[in-house]
């Protein structure tokens, strides 16, 4: 099977620069995509959630992804992230103290827009615990 390569940028610098693909999962603000080589042009919006990789060698990879947007150009994707991470760069201790700071807040009095900002810490927070616990 043929290979695209996949870019993941996010404002703190490059998580992945070319690496061939044969297969993503996406998780996009309309669900899950799947793409693969020849897929039609498209951008989307992304999600909090975890993008999947089976890359050309037969392994997989997978990454935190939160919020962004994300293209498919010809034999190219790229991902611009929010925020991005590989499982091995995830400090699980510290997702777990986020995970238990932002399920205090959401405990406490909040005004709906700190509400929502600790829904988005929460799903984050659980995210790259679901991301470390695939190592």
């Amino acid at each position: 099977m043929s290979s695209f390569k996949l870019n993941i940028f996010t404002p703190n610098g490059p998580v992945v620069r070319d690496m061939a693909c044969e297969e993503l999962t996406v998780p996009t603000a309309s669900g899950l995509i799947n793409v693969l080589k020849g897929h039609t042009h498209l951008i989307s919006e992304l999600d909090t959630g975890i993008l999947k990789a089976k890359l050309a060698n037969g392994q997989v990879r997978h990454f935190t992804i939160a919020g962004g947007l994300f293209k498919i150009l010809g034999q190219e994707v790229k991902v611009l992230a929010k925020t991005s991470e590989a499982p091995e760069k995830i400090d699980i201790e510290r997702a777990q103290s986020a995970q238990k700071k932002a399920e205090d807040r959401l405990n406490s009095t909040l005004p709906s827009v700190d509400q929502i900002k600790f829904r988005r810490k929460l799903e984050r927070a659980k995210n790259r615990i679901r991301l470390a616990n695939l190592k």
